[in-house]
């Protein structure tokens, strides 16, 4: 299975549970977001990751010598963020593509993981209807599609993992979406057992998991510090699945 942590969560967690991480570090690839060089240094076969808010944020980056010394993958966590230029998310399809663009072009991997908040942007070329859901607004504007552009495309699926029909439906059809547009695309989705600050008990998210699985190759974990018990007992409760 593959992993994607953002670097604040995988360090606590780790400092928590190292035989659980030194576990998932062995599986086929474990990556950790960060925005800039230092910290705690990773284990060994982590594959380090910067990751930005815009295309535009990586290309000022490449020209100002600020990636991170020794990255190799980049991710475009596009969201309805306003450090994220207006027409970015307005159209993000084409903000994405320029993005992987702009990686290939100067040796680095691209990871998409467009948020389904860009749905509810004002004035957008495609957004969410009066009647619908962000989720299907999400598969109707195509968001999915844009793996062709990319290597691993993320779907942000947290919010929705405890109603598992809707779950079920996003991931269903925007992994099959996804990989129509790249059948050598790795999928994964987002769990976290605090989505938008709220509680839901790791137990929850173990069935979410198990609902998706055969759908994706992996997990993006979002935690929080103090819900680092429950994301150790997911862990290690799917681990044992």
């Amino acid at each position: 299975m593959y992993w994607i942590f953002y670097k604040e969560d995988f360090n606590h967690i780790n400092a928590k549970a190292p035989a659980l991480i030194k576990q998932m570090v062995a599986g086929p690839g474990t990556y950790v977001l960060e925005q800039r060089a230092g910290g705690t240094p990773l284990p060994a076969h982590v594959i380090p990751v910067q990751y930005f808010f815009s295309s535009a944020g990586l290309q000022a980056a490449i020209d100002h010598h600020q990636v991170i010394p020794g990255v190799k993958v980049v991710a475009d966590d596009l969201e309805n963020f306003a450090i994220t230029p207006a027409p970015e998310r307005k159209n993000p399809i084409p903000a994405m593509r320029g993005f992987a663009d702009a990686a290939h072009a100067n040796g680095y991997r691209p990871i998409l993981i467009p948020g389904r908040d860009l749905m509810r942007v004002p004035r957008a070329v495609c957004s969410q209807q009066p009647g619908t859901t962000i989720s299907q607004a999400y598969l109707r504007c195509g968001l999915p599609a844009a793996a062709a552009y990319a290597p691993i495309y993320v779907i942000q699926a947290a919010a929705v993992e405890t109603n598992l029909s809707a779950l079920r439906q996003l991931i269903q059809d925007g992994a099959a979406r996804a990989r129509k547009a790249n059948p050598r695309a790795l999928i994964l989705a987002t769990l976290s057992v605090s989505p938008n600050g709220l509680y839901v008990p790791y137990t929850a998210v173990v069935v979410a998991a198990k609902a998706i699985r055969p759908y994706v190759q992996g997990f993006f974990i979002n935690n929080l510090r103090p819900s680092d018990s429950r994301m150790i007992g997911f862990l290690k409760a799917l681990g044992k699945s």
